[in-house]
C-alpha cells in the first residue's frame, strides 16, 4: 500500500526507511498524476516486500517540493540509505518505475557510479 508523506513524517517514512523508497511528487489538479494512481498502487502492492512507495503532495508539502526542485508533476525520486539516488518525471508504466528503483539501488551497491542530481 502506498504511503502519503508530508513534511511532518518525511524523515520517518522516507529517510529512515529500511528499504528503497520510490517517492512520487504529485498534485491534486494534475491529470497525469491521476493517471498514475493505479500504477503507483499496483507498484506498492506487488513490491511491498522489497521497496516502499510514497506520495508527496507538492502543495501540502511545498518545502519538500522546493528542496527537490519539483517543477513537473508527476516527479519520481528514488531514496536509499537516506539519500536520493535517482529521479524521473512524467507518465511511466509500472515496469519502468520498478526497473528504475532496481537499477539505482544496484548502482549504489556497486559504489555509486553516478551522482544523483540532488547530491552536491
Amino acid at each position: 500500500m502506498k504511503q502519503k508523506v508530508t513534511s511532518a513524517n518525511y524523515t520517518r517514512e522516507v529517510l529512515m526507511a529500511k528499504k528503497p523508497v520510490l517517492v512520487e511528487f504529485y498534485a491534486e489538479w494534475c491529470a497525469k498524476c491521476a493517471m498514475m494512481e493505479d500504477v503507483m498502487e499496483e507498484l506498492a502492492r506487488e513490491n511491498d516486500f522489497w521497496m516502499k512507495v510514497c506520495q508527496i503532495n507538492i502543495e501540502e508539502s511545498k518545502d519538500l517540493s522546493d528542496t527537490f526542485e519539483v517543477e513537473i508533476v508527476p516527479t519520481y525520486v528514488v531514496f536509499w540509505k537516506s539519500k536520493p539516488i535517482a529521479a524521473a518525471n512524467g507518465v511511466r508504466d509500472r515496469e519502468t518505475l520498478e526497473e528504475m528503483v532496481k537499477e539505482a539501488v544496484m548502482e549504489e551497491q556497486q559504489g555509486g557510479a553516478k551522482k544523483s542530481e540532488y547530491e552536491q
